[in-house]
């Protein structure tokens, strides 16, 4: 794609050669390349069109529905610009984006459709030059822009669930092209100044919705039957379209959408988009979207598009709700939630307002760019019959079996199976630094929204979101790294040294990797099997052998003996009460674990020590505090209380979702475990082994205290907190919770 020069200021544009809208203007370095870069950024969208003479060129991208014959859609916008200017955009019918670059005055101009179906985003990159594209994201190619949220698009999206509002998007410093308006990139003075302001629409004839069901007759159309009523509508004004029906879970709006395709005489394609299969698509859906969306019913349309390859045109009524003045029917839940209380720092009234025809808008953009499906919503910004007037163009067979306006999707069932992502996600230390989100308040949330106490599933998406949007687009991306290997039976784990010095004798500690444990697991026969294999794998090796003809030690992690016995629990399975709720807020953080610093886990305090015993603890912490000394909450509270863990979001599943009491019975679970051990040994011929081991030891430990819980050794505990000094088990996923101690000399 050729390059101009006017007013010593470079202009590149590429669309014909390339996807979607791309372009540079102003003084950059190499603008062809910049505009190169944006463009391959885009590169899964349709290939834009180009138009020029010797003074004016048009890159143009999207679909005219009126033209004259035996031209194209940027070749009728070159004819309409020369002809009147920019008072020709108004009279443009179709679903667009177009860049006029006019080099008599050195002007280049970026217009969408007066509706908002077409995308275009601009960006000044340097002091002295501006970037456009078809999509946000595009433009972090572009030198001199860096990824960073906008905090107002954040907060107003995160407080009423606005996208999609005027000229802010949720990147700093990108701006986009509202509907029915144009921005002119002007050379000035060494800069390039951007000004946006709505373009003449006055006598342009509104198009009908029955106007856009015409336009498509003769193509090869689909129509996505959800929301009821409105789908109903348009699959009845095209009968010769192939019907789409969205299939999810028990309750999902997939039996109203079979009995309407019946009702029409249409047999249905089936979609399924399950919450398992939103799972494996919740990445792909982020990335595709490229900013937040109100909602869930954009994977809905996402889904039904993937499956309908086949077709040209999908038809979808997103956006009928807002257009027809329809409240979409809600599940009932006991209480509703204030999305104030969830958020930090909120303060006055939010600058955007939610647009769901405008949001349904870009989806469709971004949905039909991927998949190669044009994606129409003729409800979005048309004339339209009111919802009697609709309604009463249908059958009454097709009328009782649409019914009312439903949801596009399952979307509770979805969250509901996500909710262990969703945990882990609102768990993490990213969530927890972000500046916008309240994390004590939203898990509780959370917790009373998968209680059934709360239906606000939308607001539980926009958080969510938020989070996977920033770490897909604006968290720095860690240099990517080799998956690290599973360590061998005789190595340390990462980070840590197999040898320590206690008191003059030196001892090295093999951490034994092992399976998940679970609820149930015959936790001493599973244990006594990872020892047997460790000394087969030393025998093996050769280089061990003769350590364990002196006393040797096996100590096992507390948690994957509380978590076989049935004392881990799913937070979600914990109600904490009041004073749970209470405590908790007073506890301090630290990154290598909750602690009690949850409301669940400060329940579980509760429940395992009682509350008076808790209240007096809090007492003597407290006073601590005042008079320096550490530990008093737990010396009063007791072992039990302090081996209680959190989830956490570096633990291995089901750990960052759970919250887990100490073992039952600790030290008659090392003396169990001692003999099971022992008679494994033997039955594997290995005699002079189990003979020699001095016992089994059960210990919490993490990267800042050891506590010996239970022992069946012939040691003090201080040896064996002194030989976990350095937590050789590891903090995270290594999954080792095992570790067999042998003299080093």
């Amino acid at each position: 794609m050729s390059g101009a020069t006017s007013d010593s200021h470079d202009i590149s544009e590429l669309a014909d050669t390339t996807h979607g809208l791309a372009g540079v203007r102003g003084d950059v370095a190499g603008p062809a390349v910049v505009a190169a870069n944006i463009a391959a950024a885009q590169a899964h969208r349709p290939a834009g069109q180009r138009a020029a003479d010797d003074e004016v060129s048009v890159a143009f991208d999207g679909e005219l529905s009126e033209r004259a014959d035996g031209v194209t859609d940027a070749e009728a916008v070159l004819a309409a610009y020369r002809a009147d200017g920019l008072a020709a955009l108004g009279g443009l019918a179709g679903v667009w984006a177009v860049a006029i670059t006019d080099r008599r005055d050195g002007r280049t101009h970026l217009a969408v459709d007066r509706i908002g179906g077409g995308t275009l985003y601009h960006a000044g990159i340097t002091a002295g030059s501006h970037a456009y594209a078809s999509e946000p994201t595009a433009l972090l190619a572009a030198p001199g822009l860096t990824a960073a949220a906008d905090d107002q698009a954040v907060r107003d999206y995160l407080r009423t669930g606005a996208t999609d509002s005027g000229e802010r998007t949720f990147f700093a410093g990108v701006s986009r092209v509202p509907a029915g308006h144009v921005t002119t990139l002007r050379p000035a003075d060494g800069v390039v100044e951007a000004t946006t302001e709505a373009y003449e629409t006055a006598g342009v004839t509104p198009t009908t919705v029955d106007d856009t069901l015409a336009g498509l007759r003769g193509r090869k159309v689909g129509v996505h039957l959800g929301l009821g009523a409105p789908a109903a509508y348009l699959a009845s004004r095209l009968p010769d379209a192939e019907v789409f029906v969205l299939t999810g879970g028990p309750t999902s709006t997939a039996p109203t959408s079979q009995a309407t395709a019946t009702a029409l005489g249409r047999t249905p394609a089936s979609v399924v988009a399950s919450g398992d299969q939103l799972g494996t698509d919740l990445a792909d859906l982020v990335r595709i979207l490229g900013e937040p969306v109100p909602d869930l019913a954009a994977y809905a349309t996402l889904a039904v598009a993937k499956a309908a390859a086949g077709v040209e045109v999908l038809v979808d009524p997103a956006g009928a709700e807002q257009a027809l003045g329809i409240a979409v029917e809600q599940p009932k839940a006991k209480r509703t939630v204030d999305i104030a209380t969830l958020l930090s720092n909120v303060d006055g009234e939010p600058a955007g307002r939610p647009d769901a025809v405008a949001a349904a808008l870009r989806v469709a953009d971004r949905v039909g760019a991927h998949t190669g499906v044009r994606v129409r919503l003729p409800f979005a910004g048309q004339e339209i019959p009111d919802g009697e007037q609709l309604a009463a163009r249908l059958t009454p067979r097709v009328r009782a079996a649409a019914g009312a306006v439903r949801p596009a999707g399952p979307v509770r069932e979805w969250l509901l199976r996500l909710k262990n992502r969703v945990y882990g996600t609102f768990l993490s230390e990213s969530f927890t630094t972000r500046p916008w989100f309240a994390q004590q308040e939203i898990l509780v949330a959370f917790e009373d929204f998968i209680k059934g106490r709360n239906a606000d599933a939308a607001i539980f998406w926009r958080l969510l979101n938020v989070e996977l949007w920033m770490a897909a687009f604006v968290d720095p991306k860690p240099e990517e790294q080799p998956a690290p290997a599973v360590k061998g039976p005789l190595e340390a784990n990462s980070g840590k040294e197999l040898e320590i010095a206690i008191d003059g004798e030196r001892w090295l500690r093999f951490p034994v990797r092992t399976e998940l444990f679970a609820r149930g697991d015959d936790y001493q026969k599973l244990i006594s099997g990872y020892v047997t294999g460790f000394v087969a794998a030393v025998r093996a090796d050769g280089r061990h052998t003769g350590r364990f003809e002196r006393p040797w030690y096996l100590l096992v992690s507390e948690k994957v003996v509380a978590i076989a016995q049935g004392r881990s629990y799913f937070i979600w399975d914990i109600q904490p009460n009041w004073w749970a709720r209470t405590l908790s807020r007073f506890v301090v953080k630290t990154p290598y674990g909750i602690g009690l610093g949850s409301p669940w886990t400060m329940q579980l305090a509760i429940q395992e020590a009682g509350l008076p015993r808790i209240l007096v603890a809090s007492a003597a912490g407290a006073a601590g505090k005042v008079i320096g000394r550490r530990g008093l909450f737990y010396q009063v509270a007791g072992h039990s209380v302090r081996a209680i863990d959190g989830p956490t979001e570096y633990s291995a599943y089901p750990s960052n979702v759970s919250a887990k009491l100490a073992p039952a019975k600790p030290k008659q679970a090392a003396t169990a475990l001692t003999t099971a051990v022992r008679a494994a040994l033997r039955e594997a011929g290995e005699e002079a082994i189990a003979d020699k081991l001095a016992g089994v030891v059960i210990i919490d430990a993490n990267d800042i205290g050891r506590n010996v819980l239970g022992s069946a050794a012939d040691r003090p505990d201080a040896f064996f907190e002194k030989l976990f000094a350095d937590n050789p088990l590891g903090q995270g996923s290594e999954q080792t919770p095992l570790a067999v101690a042998v003299p080093a000399s």
